[in-house]
């Protein structure tokens, strides 16, 4: 399983699924890395997500 996060100032977030408090979770790295992109495309570098094994 895949999750997505990023550090910001030291601080790591996951993303979480958005009709739930638990994490948003990817069965294959592809789909997780499509999903990343599409966030990533308005987000200022510094705070960019990445796809993490869970």
């Amino acid at each position: 399983m895949y999750v997505i996060s990023r550090k910001i100032r030291g601080t790591k977030e996951i993303l979480k699924d958005s009709n739930r408090d638990s994490n948003k979770k990817f069965s294959n790295f592809s789909s997780a890395t499509t999903f990343v992109k599409k966030l990533n495309f308005h987000i200022q570098p510094d705070k960019q997500w990445y796809v993490e094994n869970e």
